[in-house]
């Protein structure tokens, strides 16, 4: 029986068309065919498991896994034999004893012991390219690092767990080129217990560009509070984000480019130390930087060069209990006076009232920037919780920055559930006929009336808004930005973007937008990306037959 079903397998294969060549024949296995290095591409896609399970197929794939660049070794797929399995894999790989790269992802608790830290010891000193080593769910105790490297990256993310992070150990006296050839640097989640850890990295990581340290321990100052000291003349970018614990960052890099600081110096201890930044760095062009700043943050090369602000988080209005972080706000701001691009995020606290407003104007303690000219506002409220409308803020930064060319705004997060949750989103009911309750504005303030006739922005010539649903309180906003009264005379291209989810609305807040605002001099329509968008025409004059076929096609399809 069993071989009259290879006869039959064999005469099927010769019968059925699709296994024919160009003359008839049985067709060749052109796969088979390709080189090592294009088989060891294309098997780099799937795990390492998979990839050695092709050398089963025929003696031309028996060791074509080993070519593979990037060698994908995890647990998922076998959790109780992932230590044998690994050594296996590294024993075979390869007739040289170099490997590409090796990423390596563990989430089983079991596999986490010290065979598992020495097998990673061992294999680290093997790859010449890049290393990954990802912890899901725990962690290992410790790890210890090889005395010497010949790769080019490593990013070592070794707990998910925020009270548990494993010790890593450097080598004490490692030799002048034992991490030279490494250019890029990430440490996640761990903690160390080295004295001088930025003096380390600068004298044995010579050729370091990226340097990216997030929620990183060091054990060593008091009260867990330390310095990291860092004179890099190769570094270009440098990350340090959730290091709460510091209390100076220096920083000398003649070549560094990127600086992104992000919710350090806030531990309880720090509140109580004077906590300092020092940054030397005349090449520096772009500055991120979220949360709270150090008492004295001082710059000790020209800023001048330094053309973009991100990360910025401001509170409108300015009330009493977060009061603390404006000034440090307006010190950078002057600092960094000469930066063309501003990312900023205003948080407007739920069930904030509009008698607020009326009480204060704390953006008249911002400085003007006249050297903006692209601004971004991403709005942080729930809109369900608010009782004001979200236009005053908004105004609050365009006339601190009257020569703005583009400007976009993201209302993204007014449709949360939750400030927590960005995924859950709640949208109001799609009621042609029925329009959303206005928000409580009260009798002391009305935008419209209070700012109409002060935004006056003559060089700014595309707006852009995400997010964007059509409630009454984003309707508003347009109308402050682009209705009856606003001078924007430059004013080229208006595009407003909505969410997947709400795909069929869109026609029908296009024909909202064009009957609150008939701009002339272009024409409202809707792009193949669900996208509404405002041109102004060649000629000055409004093609109002376009515009209106545009639209109408569209209600058409719904």
């Amino acid at each position: 029986m069993a071989e009259r079903s290879r006869s039959s397998k064999r005469c099927a294969v010769a019968v059925n068309p699709q296994f024919r060549g160009s003359r008839g024949g049985v067709g060749v296995d052109r796969i088979s065919g390709l080189g090592n290095d294009l088989l060891g591409h294309i098997l780099s896609f799937v795990p390492a498991l998979e990839a050695v399970r092709s050398s089963a197929l025929s003696r031309r794939w028996r060791r074509a896994w080993t070519h593979t660049p990037d060698l994908k070794i995890s647990d998922e797929l076998h959790q109780d034999r992932f230590l044998d399995f690994a050594r296996a894999v590294l024993a075979q790989y390869g007739e040289a004893p170099d490997i590409p790269s090796l990423n390596v992802g563990i989430g089983c608790r079991s596999n986490l012991g010290p065979a598992t830290a020495a097998w990673l010891r061992d294999a680290m000193p093997r790859v010449v390219g890049s290393i990954c080593v990802e912890m899901d769910r725990y962690s290992l105790e410790q790890l210890v690092l090889p005395s010497s490297l010949q790769a080019k990256a490593m990013a070592l993310n070794l707990s998910s767990n925020f009270y548990h992070k494993p010790l890593l150990i450097f080598p004490e006296h490692p030799e002048p080129a034992a991490f030279s050839r490494l250019t890029e640097l990430s440490l996640s989640n761990v903690k160390l217990q080295m004295y001088g850890f930025g003096e380390f990295l600068s004298s044995c990581f010579p050729q370091l560009r990226k340097l990216h340290l997030r929620s990183v321990y060091n054990m060593t100052g008091e009260q867990g509070l330390w310095p990291l000291i860092l004179h890099m003349d190769m570094l270009e970018e440098l990350k340090v984000d959730d290091v709460y614990q510091l209390t100076l960052l220096q920083v000398v890099a003649a070549k560094l480019r990127l600086l992104t600081v992000v919710h350090c110096f806030r531990s309880l201890a720090a509140l109580t130390t004077d906590t300092l930044v020092k940054i030397s760095a005349p090449r520096l062009e772009v500055i991120s930087w979220s949360g709270r700043f150090p008492k004295q943050l001082n710059f000790l090369t020209d800023v001048r060069c330094v053309r973009r602000l991100s990360g910025l988080l401001v509170y409108w209005p300015s009330i009493s209990r977060i009061d603390f972080s404006l000034p440090d706000v307006v010190h950078f701001l002057e600092t960094c006076s000469g930066a063309d691009r501003l990312d900023v995020c205003v948080d407007i606290p739920d069930g904030f009232k509009p008698s607020m407003v009326a009480r204060e104007d704390f953006m008249e303690r911002i400085p003007c920037l006249p050297n903006i000219r692209t601004l971004s506002l991403t709005i942080i409220t729930i809109l369900r919780l608010l009782c004001c409308p979200i236009g005053p803020s908004v105004f609050s930064f365009l006339r601190r920055c009257p020569n703005l060319t583009l400007l976009h705004i993201d209302l993204s997060t007014l449709h949360q559930f939750t400030r927590q949750d960005r995924h859950n989103l709640v949208f109001p009911d799609d009621d042609a006929d029925t329009e959303a309750a206005k928000p409580c504005q009260g009798r002391e303030y009305d935008p419209r009336k209070a700012h109409k006739e002060q935004l006056q922005l003559g060089s700014l010539r595309k707006i852009r808004i995400s997010g964007f649903v059509g409630t009454d309180p984003e309707m508003d906003l347009a109308d402050l930005l682009f209705g009856v009264g606003a001078t924007l005379p430059a004013l080229e291209r208006i595009s407003i973007s909505s969410f997947a989810q709400l795909s069929g609305r869109v026609d029908r807040i296009a024909l909202k937008m064009k009957a609150r605002f008939p701009l002339t001099g272009g024409r409202w329509e809707i792009t193949r990306w669900e996208e509404i968008i405002w041109t102004k025409n060649n000629d000055g004059r409004r093609d109002k037959h376009s515009t209106d076929a545009s639209l109408q096609r569209s209600s058409n399809v719904v």
